[in-house]
């Protein structure tokens, strides 16, 4: 079992907010928790293969029930932030985004993973920007994402939330995207 820094355990919880989208409708964000096992297999039963890569930070998983309970159980050094909407009633997870940070709690590896039916609304950068504002109050200097060379959205979504990217020397079809958190 790894040592988890002390200085995540003072970290301060985050609240939760609203968000609006580009076509108009409300998203409620807040950290995903134990009580959303249900939420978030359902979330991970929508997602492609390549989604449910971004959502186990790049570690093949499948949309089980113990999968679903891993994503909501998190170490001091993990956050995910979940973004829910109200479909017929009903509170639906259309998008989570994620980090772990490093043994040192300097840096953290992070990830946006949006329902299909929910892309190119806007959810993925409203998450991001809380997850990026989250990694700040918590004393994380640098977030990092590896991706494929591919995927234009999220190049978009990266170069707009202030990401600077460079080709991964290890492997030609994957980019690393970095942001300084320094203020």
């Amino acid at each position: 079992m790894q040592q988890i820094s002390a200085h995540f355990s003072a970290a301060p919880n985050p609240a939760s907010w609203k968000g609006r989208l580009r076509d108009g409708r409300l998203i409620h964000i807040r950290p995903i928790d134990q009580a959303d096992v249900s939420l978030e297999r359902d979330f991970l039963s929508r997602l492609t293969p390549e989604g449910l890569s971004y959502r186990f930070l790049g570690l093949i998983k499948d949309d089980s029930e113990e999968a679903a309970r891993d994503l909501t159980h998190f170490d001091p050094r993990e956050l995910a932030l979940a973004a829910f909407a109200d479909e017929d009633g009903n509170e639906v997870e259309v998008g989570v985004a994620c980090y772990r940070a490093s043994e040192d709690g300097t840096r953290c590896d992070c990830a946006v993973t949006v329902d299909p039916a929910w892309q190119k609304c806007g959810v993925g950068g409203i998450l991001m920007q809380h997850l990026i504002g989250m990694a700040r109050l918590r004393g994380i200097r640098r977030m990092y994402a590896i991706d494929a060379v591919r995927s234009a959205g999220t190049h978009a979504l990266a170069r707009h939330l202030g990401f600077h990217s460079r080709p991964d020397p290890e492997d030609p079809a994957s980019v690393t995207f970095e942001l300084e958190l320094n203020d």
